[in-house]
């Protein structure tokens, strides 16, 4: 399978690694608007330095694209890929915007191609394991979730980093750290009723917003929590709390999950996968078998309306519905 890569920046490194060691991939293209990251890849991998997007996308030896561009860049450089008939992979957020998700939905079906997001969090074995003891019912009857996602590179940003400026970056907290836990209590818990955040900013660089907190909540009284922050000490966890007990996934701490119940608490540590790769033979597969990927345009669509939600919600100061697909 012959890819290119648009976007070569610091996370796209990943899905070089990947391609790199995937016997079925071989990346035969790659741009970046930055000249030495392009000469770099190219070097490496022995791939042709693209000059522009369409020059990329209009390559008949490209099958599928990999885009790991700035957020406001995804949904043009999705259109520009799948117009060309081109399998596409685009790394989260895809789109905040639910009337550019809806618009993707309608590509995909027209041209007919794969297209998958990069949820890569699913793929952990430890999130996994949680699945499955939500499933058995260790915990009960589950009534909420309380999530925490933060460190402190909000102080390290400079004014060349899209993420500087609350014009490139207005859901900064969310978009790019609350993100891997919007979109897996939505495909735990589904879709809520009700959406209310806050958002604010503290002192970290630039004027992009640095903190925020979302509650979500649901027809049957279900809750969800997830606080997010670009300027407060590491933390990367999760907790679905039921009746009879919680079950925690702790990436800070070793990739672990701790189930608590009465007096007792039993701790499991997971080994860590690489999960661009994982994503990488499942995108394969798809694109080989003609399978829908299991992140796609209806995952894709509802993280992008729980965003819109999240906007609304800060600009009325309270709470919005969550509109679901028709």
């Amino acid at each position: 399978m012959n890819f290119g890569l648009i976007g070569l920046g610091n996370y796209s490194r990943n899905h070089q690694r990947a391609i790199e060691k995937n016997g079925k991939a071989r990346l035969v293209s790659a741009y970046d608007v930055v000249q030495s990251r392009v000469d770099e890849v190219a070097k490496r991998s022995d791939a042709k330095k693209a000059e522009s997007v369409e020059e990329l996308v209009d390559d008949p030896d490209v099958q599928a694209v990999i885009v790991t561009t700035p957020n406001e860049m995804h949904f043009e450089h999705f259109k520009s890929c799948v117009s060309r008939g081109k399998h596409v992979f685009v790394n989260v957020p895809v789109t905040a915007e639910r009337e550019e998700a809806e618009e993707m939905l309608r590509l995909v079906e027209k041209h007919g191609v794969v297209f998958m997001a990069g949820h890569n969090l699913r793929k952990n074995p430890a999130i996994v394991h949680v699945k499955k003891a939500l499933a058995s019912g260790e915990i009960g009857m589950v009534h909420s979730v309380e999530a925490t996602v933060s460190g402190t590179t909000g102080y390290d940003l400079t004014p060349d980093n899209w993420r500087y400026s609350k014009e490139t970056a207005p859901l900064l907290p969310f978009t790019q750290m609350a993100v891997v836990f919007i979109d897996l209590v939505l495909d735990v818990f589904g879709a809520p009723e009700k959406v209310a955040a806050f958002m604010s900013k503290r002192d970290g660089a630039g004027d992009a917003p640095d903190m925020g907190m979302v509650i979500a909540y649901y027809e049957d009284g279900r809750m969800a929590y997830i606080g997010c922050s670009y300027v407060s000490f590491s933390s990367y966890e999760i907790s679905f709390i039921g009746n009879r007990g919680k079950v925690t996934w702790d990436n800070r701490d070793n990739n672990s999950v701790t189930l608590s119940v009465p007096r007792e608490q039993h701790k499991l540590v997971f080994d860590k996968v690489d999960e661009q790769h994982e994503e990488l033979i499942e995108f394969i597969e798809c694109i080989e078998k003609g399978r829908k990927p299991s992140v796609s345009g209806l995952e894709v669509y509802n993280v992008a309306e729980c965003f819109d939600c999240i906007r609304r919600s800060i600009e009325t100061e309270g709470a919005v519905r969550f509109k679901k697909l028709q």
